[in-house]
């Protein structure tokens, strides 16, 4: 199991699906895999990414916009 931090690269507004909501540089979940792929580039783990921002600040994030452009993914264990 791998343990990955992923967090927001720059601040601006995040493209979601009604609105727009504010994205700050900084902002972070944390997450578990059983891969070592990180999990911000495979499709089928971007929903529970999105998921895990929502739980945490609110910020409902469109999927197209949960890639390695906007977020940092880095591996904590």
């Amino acid at each position: 199991m791998a343990l990955w931090r992923i967090s927001v690269k720059n601040s601006g507004n995040a493209a979601c699906k009604d609105k727009r909501q504010r994205l700050e540089k900084g902002m972070f979940i944390e997450t578990g895999t059983a891969s070592t792929t990180p999990p911000i580039g495979i499709v089928r783990e971007q929903p529970m990414l999105a998921q895990l921002f929502m739980n945490k600040y609110g910020i409902e994030i469109d999927l197209h916009h949960m890639n390695s452009s906007h977020f940092n993914c880095e591996r904590i264990g």
